[in-house]
């Protein structure tokens, strides 16, 4: 990868954005594409002064560039991909610019159906706040960090391992590229059919992480997925420890938690390797906050060297990522929180948590299908049950319906009618009206709980715009 020249085609994707910033920060001249900048990506990009061009156009693809990296949602019909193959100007995917120039000898990797984000950061922050500068990347845009994406002098390495595809030209999952010594695996849900068509060969993909981790490295398993445990426990060849917030048989297991208070959430952590009790504070909403941050302490405690003291105090001040229940507005007893759930056992995990937090005011959840999962005739059966907890339920538009074949694409409508059997007032909303419906339907005491991996088409940045 010679050059000083580097342009991302996809630039606004959660991921190749702060790794095009890394780049920037290492010296290269970096410029990027894509077909809309939406925040907080957008904001982010336009803080670090980026050079955006907005659409995929074959004259972005100009003589004096060394080498493309390629987002994952990028394809071959791509304008720009299309001249970088004519051109045969070198290309990659942000996975294979992260081994070369992020990952160091201890590659901790965070993988999972859910909580990626939020631990990666969680680790990132203890280890920072100890002076280990450690280099890190996750898909979100940090509250306790400038960047998501850093390259530093530490000898340790924090990724979010993602096990969706690097690229169309690489079809290897990206944690695959991490060489991971340390490995947390929060859990196993059959997710990404295009991807994987059946569960054994999703399952298949973490098998092949697991078997990475060498003798003197560690793995940490959630326990309380069980196909967490069944699937991976048996074939490490390396140290294994286990955490838990429902079970004392683990090595490390949630105690006590007290969630009486707005703003904090104290709860003790059980080292049962050396049978001692850590208390802790955190300001972040739900159980599955402190799941996630029993994950990143249970490895601190166990591959460094850091006090609980230390630890203790980068916990306390931890403050999470964006849209992982960001209250976005709280005004006049209206709240409108903003989450990235996608999935079945996100979106579940999401509305639990605020129900929690907020058991008697009226919680209304809006959703836009935006993963191939999401809009899938395949798996259209996932949407039972899963929004329970609400009282009422919105389903924005399908990201990109008109570009799916009709065999395929989920209706809006049909989803609806699967809803209704446990949120009877549910309903579909066009993502161009959403904004000036929602206004119309607020009452005191009105939580919206937005949900999507995409962006609802500006919907949501139009409502908290237009909200007094």
């Amino acid at each position: 990868m010679k050059g000083n020249k580097v342009h991302f085609i996809g630039i606004c994707g959660t991921a190749m954005a702060p790794v095009a910033v890394m780049m920037r920060n290492l010296g290269f001249n970096v410029t990027g594409s894509d077909k809309g900048f939406f925040p907080p990506v957008s904001v982010y990009l336009k803080q670090n002064n980026m050079s955006l061009l907005l659409g995929y156009k074959k004259e972005h693809i100009t003589s004096d560039i060394d080498f493309v990296v390629i987002g994952n949602s990028q394809g071959k019909d791509n304008p720009e991909v299309i001249e970088v193959l004519s051109r045969k100007i070198p290309y990659y995917s942000y996975p294979e610019i992260l081994k070369k120039y992020l990952i160091k000898e201890n590659s901790i990797v965070v993988a999972g159906e859910f909580g990626k984000t939020t631990i990666t950061s969680a680790i990132a922050h203890i280890l920072s706040c100890s002076k280990l500068e450690p280099s890190f990347m996750f898909g979100g845009v940090p509250l306790n960090f400038k960047d998501a994406c850093v390259s530093s002098k530490g000898k340790f390495s924090v990724l979010e391992g993602d096990e969706y595809n690097s690229a169309f030209f690489d079809k290897k999952s990206k944690f695959l590229h991490y060489s991971p010594k340390y490995l947390v695996v929060t859990g196993l849900v059959w997710d990404h059919v295009d991807l994987f068509p059946t569960k054994e060969e999703y399952i298949q993909a973490y098998k092949d992480l697991v078997m990475m981790l060498p003798g003197d490295g560690a793995l940490f398993l959630n326990s309380d997925g069980q196909d967490v445990i069944n699937n991976l426990v048996d074939i490490a060849q390396c140290p294994i420890y286990t955490f838990s917030i429902m079970r004392n048989d683990t090595s490390f297991y949630l105690e006590s938690v007290d969630l009486s208070s707005d703003n904090v959430a104290r709860f003790k952590l059980r080292d049962n390797i050396k049978k001692l009790s850590y208390d802790f504070e955190t300001s972040l909403i739900g159980m599955h906050n402190i799941q996630n941050i029993i994950a990143a302490v249970a490895l601190s405690l166990t591959i460094t060297t850091i006090s609980y003291e230390d630890i203790f105090r980068a916990v306390k001040s931890f403050l999470g990522v964006k849209r992982r229940l960001e209250v976005r507005y709280n005004k006049n007893n209206i709240m409108v929180i903003d989450d990235f759930a996608h999935s079945p056992v996100k979106i579940q995990t999401a509305i639990q948590a605020v129900r929690k937090k907020f058991p008697d005011r009226h919680i209304i959840s809006v959703f836009e299908p935006h993963t191939m999962s999401a809009r899938d005739k395949k798996t259209l059966n996932w949407y039972s049950g899963i929004f329970k907890g609400s009282d009422s339920v919105i389903i924005a538009d399908i990201f990109k319906g008109n570009t799916l074949s009709e065999d395929t694409k989920v209706n809006p409508d049909d989803i609806v009618n699967i809803i209704k059997n446990d949120v009877p007032d549910s309903s579909h909303i066009s993502n161009v009206l959403l904004a000036d419906e929602i206004k119309k339907k607020m009452k005191d005491g009105d939580i919206f709980l937005f949900m999507s991996s995409g962006s609802f088409s500006g919907a949501l940045e139009k409502l908290l715009r237009e909200l007094p």
